[in-house]
């Protein structure tokens, strides 16, 4: 039918045309699973293609690919691995560092071992010519020089063994450099017919030329590196002969070299080595004092216009050479890439390391402000020319501004410095290295303003760094004043520039420098000039009080600007790097590292750093802090904040208690503080009001129970901090008008009553009750304590009428509560479960007539309910620890009945019985009392629990008033242990007391109940545990009890020291055969594991600690059976370890009685590591390889064990030594990269070991055995790992 308005509306057609175009895009808009290429094309219709919303971002070849350090929050859809809307992936993932350690860490980890080489034969060499005769070792060293070259020359034309063959050509090299340094040294060039000096120089350039001809033969970069290297290092030398004007030339010829060798070879390598490593010769000899470097003398510039025309030659080489180099592949940019830090242009990685040297030269004129900064507009000039060209700008665009005026300017700075226009200057008060930066620096400004749309983002961010670190080098700020408000004006620029930028281009790189670059600044340069990272020495930098204070309000005043815009973006901490892609991953997930949490964590911990008194003031302090929670729970109940404001208010509340204890005025700290929180429950019912559920308000951080008592914790903590009355309160600036320490109180007690208000009237309608109540109720004892240390009444009064008011409505609310929850929990899901039940059964009923008339569309259909899938996996694991309850144990058996006021009264008394036992030292008699009290209202529990159809709560099994109770006996026994009374080493009587109070408790927890097949592994686990941590405390704390395996059972008296403990082992034995009992029937019938190799470990090694030897051999011999019988490795290896140790712990006592000779621990280890050998060995013939892991990591431990055992560092060497060979076979054999890696980790320590022998006064015989030694085993590794490259690489 047409519309009857047609007629009269000619734009109703077209209107009703262009609206079914947009709702057929609508609905073809992915949204969720994209289901379009299952449907059939009309081929009709036409297609309206949608516009890309966001333009591809131009790459920057200069700056190459940098890892973001901050990133947008929203979706990356262009990211490798990104996936889209419809669920495909368009760019492939890169690998995270574990795949990449796992495709390329054997190579990685053979060129550490060529490294190690180097050095080793280095070593050797080195000892070769300075030890022994001139002749000899002249001949030894040529003998060396030879093998390697020949070396060389067989391998390196082999792909798989080039770089070993590389690596021997480069050791040659250097010995032959000290070759011909040991012929001067041994006079040797003295009878030449040139002087001694210039025939070494002869020598070495001769050398040199060498290292250039093997580098062009076997076309390798880094041997040509090593020439160019020495080549500095020779006109380093220079300097001792021919002055700075030697070194000057030196350096230039051989930047020059180096940059011909790499024009010659189209080497980007060398390339970027020249750029790095010319500007750092130059700034080192620029800085140096004349320093003296393993003999070579560093020479200092005096002279500035040689110095200053030097880094000119210098800059406009490495310019040139970086943007002709910008696309090379090169040494810098991949290791970059390999530390998972992006791989960054030639350009911009060579300039970078080139700076250092660089602002070397510049930070040692520093002083002569003028010709700093022409240093400077000089490296900005040449390098942003060099930029723009790469960038895509033309030289000849450039010509007028740079190029041209360049010698011109030149020309005139060295008539200007030789003198002739001295009177001109001085009448005009100018200086010529300031002219020249200034006319420089204005053609420089011209070019950059005209072409200002080629500079990317990251030029900008970090342009803005270099600039902030020259100001900081260039402007004088060592005295409070002008000065340092130059410098923080200066600053403010940048960073307000940037901030404006960021927000501007919408960029999240120089959003995130922007907000966190300022507050680093401080952290180098505002706090203490003793604990400062950037020394004071080097840089003295002094900010007035008052100017810091203002500056960081600016500061924060900045960051809540830019977060408005970036608070997503996001620091990517770990991207790839170092195995930490998957840490990086959780951190993106959960938001930690938002601008808005990283930025507000900054500047907690700088203003902490740069907090003390003459540096900040008082009001400087509160206002920053209180200000910063402030304005970003605003944001928050604006909804302008992305962050976490829980976890922000609970790091910014501990910061506050501890600066409350060394600057006091709680009070203002809590007020600030209960705002907040006053805000942010506003937020939460604003959300509970908007249809919010739990996981919605849990997501936002803004569930009122946690909230509440985070809130009170804190607040409890400015308390603790009033009673422990601190002496070392440090007054600010300003603290003396703030307030007293009475009414900080009386403030700090209003505040929190205000607080436990705001807490009571929501106390009904809390998700849990149980946390914010314990919480108040702690609130309130210390304000109770802080009160009476004070003496201060009416807090005292204040607080006992909101303790008795508060607890009588907590009380109320508790035990009712939580019954009337469980029961409602319960019936509500046998409610629902029934529901669904009837639903299946006409499901299946309506299925059946389906079958019946041939309907396949219903027949077809299955049902699956994912509550009950979910209830089965919980009920499975519930069967590991108890039985069933019966009928509806799937359904309700993870719902239990939480005896909260029956807790609260086991907690009570058994910190009364603790304070007790430790006041008085009637142990014995608080224990019982504790037992019997335990006992009744363990029975309450379980009689109101029976009563409504439930179970109690449990804990590893136990029920949960049972398991506290036994904690509490553990508890009072150690404060009775540590009391002030009289104890007794050689009464045992106290441990037989509470083993038997133990035993009777877990007994109690096993009657009434149907599946002790479970239950009895859990109650004697629960004893043996608990005694053994026992035990261990009483022994770190000195609570007089039996040394584990270093006491004798049989050396007392009768009834207070032999009964109890042979009783104990009596009863201890009792266990593990039931245990082990218990064991035997689940294998016998067939059942499943219910402990794991965690749980049989855990029992072995605390049944052997409460031993005195038998029951301890006894639970190792089963648990290596049980080990055995589950394959299970790890209890087995536990118990193969702690062996030595019983069976020394038998023979402390058994020798007195039995013929057993006297022998060492460490014998016994040593043996037992021997045979771990052998049971490797088995492993890996028999292929059993789930026992090799357990089997090498016995040999570690017992044969570590054992060498530290003899006090001998070379038979710990040997052992250590053996555990690498060990290893590193194993590692071959079976194809486990992991293993080789432990090899060459106990090769590094067994080095480690060897030179601590040597340093112990080792002669030089054995120094040149252990490097020979050590040079043989890496060369037959590298050998191997060469060899054998391709196997190892299909792992």
């Amino acid at each position: 039918m047409s519309d009857p308005l047609d007629g009269e509306n000619p734009e109703g057609p077209r209107q009703k045309d262009r609206d079914e175009v947009l709702r057929k895009k609508s609905f073809s808009r992915a949204r969720g699973l994209d289901i379009s290429s299952f449907m059939v094309k009309n081929d009709d219709s036409p297609e309206v293609p949608e516009q890309e919303d966001t333009e591809k971002e131009d790459h920057d070849i200069a700056m190459g690919e940098i890892v973001e350090i901050f990133s947008s929050g929203g979706d990356d859809t262009s990211a490798p691995g990104a996936v889209q809307k419809d669920g495909t992936v368009i760019n492939a993932p890169e690998d995270d560092s574990v795949t990449d350690l796992a495709v390329h860490g054997e190579k990685r980890l053979g060129f550490g071992l060529l490294i190690a080489m180097i050095f080793t034969w280095s070593a050797i060499g080195t000892i070769v010519g300075t030890v022994l005769t001139p002749v000899i070792s002249a001949t030894g060293l040529i003998l060396m020089v030879v093998i390697g070259l020949m070396l060389g020359e067989k391998w390196i034309p082999n792909p798989n063994m080039r770089i070993l063959g590389v690596t021997w050509v480069i050791i040659s090299m250097k010995l032959f450099y000290g070759l011909a340094l040991d012929m001067w040294r041994w006079d040797w060039l003295a009878n030449l017919p040139i002087e001694e000096g210039q025939a070494l120089g002869v020598f070495l350039l001769s050398a040199v030329g060498l290292n250039v001809f093997l580098a062009q033969r076997h076309d390798e970069d880094a041997i040509a590196a090593q020439a160019t290297l020495i080549l500095l290092i020779i006109g380093s030398a220079a300097g001792a002969l021919y002055g700075e004007i030697g070194v000057a030339i030196m350096i230039a010829t051989g930047t020059i070299l180096l940059h011909g060798l790499a024009l010659l070879r189209n080497s980007g390598n060398l390339a970027s080595l020249g750029i790095a490593v010319s500007y750092l010769w130059v700034g080192t000899h620029a800085i140096s004092n004349n320093w003296n470097l393993f003999g070579l003398e560093i020479i200092a510039f005096e002279d500035d216009l040689i110095l200053f025309l030097l880094m000119v030659c210098i800059t406009t080489v490495n310019a040139t050479m970086a943007a002709k180099f910008v696309n090379a592949e090169n040494w810098f940019s991949s290791a970059f890439k390999s530390l998972g830090l992006g791989k960054p242009g030639l350009w911009s990685v060579s300039v970078g390391l080139g700076m250092i040297g660089a602002l070397l030269a510049i930070a040692a004129n520093r002083l002569e402000t003028g010709y700093a900064l022409a240093q400077l507009i000089l490296l900005l000039t040449a390098f942003s020319a060099s930029y723009l060209v790469v960038r895509g700008v033309s030289w000849t665009s450039l010509a007028p501004w740079i190029i041209v005026p360049a010698p011109f300017l030149l020309a005139a700075l060295s008539v200007m410095v030789s003198g002739a226009l001295d009177n001109e200057l001085e009448r005009f008060n100018l200086q010529p290295y300031s002219i020249y930066a200034a006319l420089t620096a204005l053609f420089t400004a011209s070019a950059l303003l005209k072409h200002q749309t080629a500079v990317s983002d990251h030029v900008l961010w970090a342009g803005g760094l270099v600039i902030v670190t020259l100001l900081t080098l260039l402007i004088p700020a060592d005295k409070a004043g002008d000065g340092s408000r130059a410098l923080l004006a200066s600053q403010g620029v940048v960073w307000i520039g940037l901030s404006y930028l960021a927000v501007k281009r919408n960029s999240p790189s120089i959003a995130g420098t922007a907000v966190i670059a300022p507050w680093l600044w401080l952290l180098f340069f505002a706090a203490d000039a003793e604990n400062r990272l950037v020394s004071a020495d080097f840089i003295p930098i002094s900010i007035a009080e008052y100017d810091l204070a203002i500056w960081m309000g600016v500061l924060l005043v900045q960051q809540v600007w830019v977060n408005i815009e970036h608070g997503e973006t996001g620091l990517n901490i770990a991207s790839r790097l170092a195995g930490l892609s998957e840490f990086n991953a959780r951190l993106r997930d959960s938001a930690v590292l938002q601008l808005w949490n990283l930025s507000f964590l900054f500047t907690l911990f700088v203003t902490w750093a740069v907090t003390r008194p003459g540096a900040l003031p008082a009001y400087g302090l509160y206002g920053i802090l209180c200000g910063l929670l402030i304005g970003h729970v605003s944001m928050v109940y604006l909804g302008k904040h992305k962050g976490r404001p829980r976890s922000l208010m609970t790091i910014w509340g501990i910061s506050a208690i501890a600066l409350s204890w060394t600057y006091g005025q709680a009070a203002i700290w809590a007020t600030a503080l209960v705002i907040a929180c006053g805000v942010l429950l506003q937020v939460s019912d604003r959300l509970k009001a908007s249809g919010a559920n739990e996981f919605e308000l849990k997501k936002a951080e803004a569930l009122p129970g946690q909230l509440l008592t985070l809130m009170m914790g804190l607040l409890s903590g400015f308390f603790i901090i009033i009673a422990l009355d601190p002496l070392n309160i440090s007054m600010l600036t300003g603290s003396e008008n703030l307030f007293s320490s009475e009414m900080n109180l009386l403030i700090l007690t209003i505040i929190t009553l205000v607080a436990l208000t705001l807490y009571l009237i929501r106390a009904s309608t809390l998700e849990k009750l149980l946390p914010p109540a314990l919480s108040a109720v702690g609130l309130m004892v210390v304000m109770i304590i802080a009160g009476q240390v004070q003496d201060s009444g009416i807090v005292v009064l204040l607080t006992i009428a909101a303790f008795i008011l508060s607890g009588a409505y907590l009380a109320f609310q508790g035990e009712f509560r939580s019954g009337m929850r469980a029961i409602a929990r319960k019936e509500d899901r046998l409610q629902r479960i029934e529901e669904k039940r009837q639903r299946m059964e006409e499901f299946i009923s309506q299925k059946a007539e389906s079958d019946a008339v041939g309907d396949t569309n219903l027949s077809n259909l299955q049902l699956i309910d994912s509550e009950l899938l979910d209830l089965a996996e919980k009920q499975r694991k519930r069967s590991k620890r108890a039985g069933s309850i019966g009928t509806y144990d799937l359904e309700v058996g993870d719902i239990h009945h939480r005896p909260v006021i029956v807790i609260s009264f086991l907690v009570t008394v058994i910190l009364a019985s603790t304070y007790m036992s430790f006041s008085t030292g009637s142990a014995f008699m608080v224990l019982s009392f504790c037992v019997l009290v335990s006992i009744l209202f363990i029975a309450l529990a379980r009689l109101r629990a029976n009563q409504i159809g439930l179970r109690l709560p449990d804990i590893m099994g136990i029920e949960l008033p049972i398991a506290l109770s036994m904690a509490g006996l553990v508890l009072v026994h150690i404060a009775g242990r540590i009391s002030n009374s009289v104890i007794v080493l050689d009464d045992a009587k106290h441990l037989a007391v509470i083993a038997i109070g133990l035993t009777v408790l877990a007994s109690i927890g096993l009657m009434g109940r149907r599946d002790l097949g479970l239950r009895i592994p859990n109650a004697l686990e629960g004893i043996v545990y608990l005694l053994a941590f026992d035990r261990v405390i009483c022994v770190i704390i000195g609570g007089e009890v039996p040394l584990p395996f270093q006491f004798n059972p049989l050396d007392g008296g009768l009834i207070d020291w032999q009964i109890p403990l042979i009783f104990i082992e009596i009863i201890l034995l009792g266990f593990i055969l039931g245990f082990d009992w218990v064991e035997n029937e689940r294998i016998k019938r067939g059942l499943l594991d219910h402990r794991g190799s965690g749980g049989r470990a855990a029992w072995v090694i605390f049944a052997s600690i409460i031993s005195f030897g038998p029951a301890a051999i006894l639970a190792i011999i089963f648990g290596i059976k049980r080990g055995w019988s589950w394959q299970q490795p790890a209890v087995v290896l536990t118990a193969w370890i702690l062996l030595p140790l019983p069976i020394h712990g038998t023979m402390f006592w058994a020798t007195e009685y039995l013929a057993i000779p006297e022998f060492g621990m460490n014998i016994t280890a040593a043996v037992l590591g021997i045979i771990s050998i052998g049971f490797a060995a088995w492993s890996i013939i028999e292929k059993q390889g789930i026992w090799l892991a357990s089997a090498l990591w016995s040999v570690h431990i017992l044969l570590f064990a054992a060498g530290i055992g003899w006090n001998d560092l070379v038979i710990l060497s040997v052992f250590v030594m053996i555990c690498s060979t060990t290893s590193w076979v194993s590692g071959i054999l079976t194809l486990r990269k992991s293993w080789r890696i432990f090899g060459a980790v106990d090769l590094v320590i067994a080095w480690v070991i060897s030179f601590i022998i040597l340093s112990l006064g080792a002669d030089i015989q054995s120094i040149l055995m252990i490097l020979v030694a050590s040079a043989g085993l890496l060369g037959l590794v590298t050998y191997l790992n060469q060899t054998y490259e391709g196997e190892m690489a299909k792992e």
